[in-house]
């Protein structure tokens, strides 16, 4: 059974797509996420998300601000690290 999103991981998601829409949304190419919609990618107080090559870098950084404005922690699976 699949875990609802935490309030605190939708008001993640929330702040991200104020920034960029959902994939499923608008143009595609406007959208750095290669899933969507966003908030289906979360299962409790987790969320993981792919991102578009082509803005993984300013998308991935822009996560990490509003995340720890947030007071959550960032793991980056492709550097295999938390972000600061």
């Amino acid at each position: 059974m699949e875990e609802p999103p935490s309030e605190r991981i939708a008001a993640y998601v929330a702040a991200l797509l104020e920034r960029w829409c959902n994939l499923t949304e608008g143009e595609e190419d406007t959208s750095p996420w290669s899933t969507g919609p966003l908030i289906g990618e979360v299962r409790g107080p987790l969320i993981y998300f792919p991102m578009k090559w082509s803005i993984a870098g300013d998308a991935s950084l822009y996560a990490v601000t509003v995340a720890e404005s947030m007071g959550l922690v960032c793991f980056d699976v492709q550097q295999n690290r938390l972000r600061p």
